[in-house]
Parts: C-alpha cells; sequence; structure tokens
C-alpha cells in the first residue's frame, strides 16, 4: 500500500488548490493508498468551524473534511509553528495532530509520495 502524504498550505477559499487536494486525496484512499493531511501556513484556516463558504458559492472545507473519515483518510496533522504563529489554538480546530518541523521531517520521509509544499 503506498502512502501519501497531501500538504495543504493555502488558506480555504482564496483558490482551488485546497479542494482539489483534498479531492485527489480522497481519490488516493479510495484506490487503497494510505492518505495522510497535513495543514500548514494558511492551510490551517481551513480547519476552523463554522465555515461560511455558501456567502461566496464555494464548497465548505469543513464538510469535505467531515467526509474524509468515509474514505479511511484519518490521520489529520497540523503544523504546531503555524498555528502558533497565526494566534490560533488546537481547541478552536477540529480534531487534528499537531505537529512540530522535526515530526513533520519524520512524517514526510516515510511517504511514498508528498503533494503539495514540503519543508
Amino acid at each position: 500500500m503506498k502512502k501519501i502524504l497531501f500538504i495543504i498550505n493555502t488558506p480555504p477559499y482564496s483558490n482551488k488548490r485546497g479542494t482539489a487536494q483534498l479531492d485527489a486525496a480522497m481519490v488516493a484512499a479510495a484506490f487503497d493508498a494510505e492518505v495522510s493531511l497535513m495543514f500548514s501556513g494558511d492551510g490551517i484556516y481551513s480547519l476552523l468551524p463554522n465555515q461560511s463558504a455558501h456567502a461566496i458559492d464555494q464548497r465548505a472545507f469543513s464538510k469535505v473534511l467531515e467526509a474524509l473519515s468515509d474514505y479511511e483518510v484519518n490521520q489529520l496533522y497540523v503544523c504546531s509553528e503555524s498555528l502558533a504563529s497565526r494566534g490560533i489554538v488546537l481547541s478552536d480546530l477540529m480534531p487534528v495532530q499537531p505537529l512540530d518541523l522535526a515530526a513533520q521531517r519524520t512524517l514526510i520521509a516515510t511517504q511514498d509520495a508528498v503533494i503539495g509544499a514540503a519543508l
């Protein structure tokens, strides 16, 4: 089984990149890849609840993230440095595991493929 890490580092509604990565993650998981997601930089805003995507006529990230478990994508990580620099606390987000930079490097090193910006 291939291990694929998707790194989402863009804000949720600035472009279609984050949504495309989530869609690709679900497709990869449907084809039996072991998929992980890591949110860093402004991508951590994707994890905030109560998004009003309908106001800008887009699909809400939070709804897509909720569907990930249906595809057995349960390994969700967030960059702890990105949280600290933006003043966001872990309890403000949907359930994710925080990783410092050393842990992120270790995670990346164990993957068969990394999609998105790496450290």
